[in-house]
């Protein structure tokens, strides 16, 4: 079934509304009638299957029938600090990290950064938005990954606190993501740091450990860095979450 999140206003008691761009989808797009099913996800982490009872150019509106809690949320909040990059790669690591479970988003601003500004315009931040809804839809989440406001690294460290975070960096030595997640208590929370095409300098990696953050190497050989984000983040849930 199609899945689709709404805000939870469009709710009254078992009667959906749906809004006027998802109307169009259904109406337009996929050509649905009356009595096709779908599942309407509030972003709460429920999801409902709903009946449509009417479906024509004023409105389209269904009936919940059933309500479940959605069972394929991650049991570990991981957050990405992602350096920003080409639009393109950036992107691609918005789509493919929600696939993935990651659960918030944060754009970096480093020294090797080709983009140096942390305030990004509307339109820009209305599309990463729709790519990351699409992209939970598309891979059943029960909540759509949050996207932060851009933040300078210094930002981001200060943020830390005691919640556990690694860096990934490619002269790291020995620390693999696996070494630094063993034994210990499993958290409910943790932060990963991936740099832009050039990499963290060295300074920004001392600054990280200084902030409590373990550095940690993906292997031998170089990956570029929208790679780095999707292999890092897929092995920190293989470990904490067992994707």
């Amino acid at each position: 079934m199609h899945r689709f999140f709404v805000d939870p206003d469009c709710f009254v008691g078992d009667r959906v509304v749906l809004p006027e761009s998802i109307a169009h989808q259904i109406r337009s797009v996929l050509r649905l009638r009356p009595g096709a099913a779908i599942v309407v996800l509030d972003n709460t982490g429920w999801e409902y299957e709903v009946l449509l009872r009417q479906v024509d150019r004023q409105q389209v509106v269904g009936e919940a029938v059933a309500k479940r809690p959605c069972p394929n949320e991650p049991t570990v909040q991981l957050t990405l600090y992602q350096a920003l990059m080409k639009r393109d790669k950036f992107e691609w690591v918005l789509q493919k990290g929600t696939e993935i479970g990651v659960t918030h988003f944060v754009p970096l601003v480093t020294q090797r950064s080709l983009v140096q500004e942390v305030d990004i315009k509307e339109g820009k931040q209305l599309r990463w938005e729709k790519i990351i809804t699409e992209a939970a839809e598309q891979s059943r989440r029960g909540c759509i990954p949050t996207l932060h406001a851009p933040q300078t690294l210094a930002e981001a460290l200060a943020a830390q606190s005691a919640q556990p975070g690694l860096i990934a960096w490619e002269a790291a030595q020995g620390l693999t993501i696996r070494k630094a997640l063993e034994g210990g208590e499993r958290p409910s929370r943790i932060s990963l740091f991936i740099g832009p095409e050039g990499g963290f300098a060295a300074e920004e990696v001392a600054a990280a450990q200084a902030a409590g953050l373990q550095s940690v190497t993906l292997g031998k050989r170089i990956l570029r860095a929208e790679t780095a984000a999707l292999v890092a983040a897929a092995l920190v849930l293989h470990e904490l979450d067992v994707i």
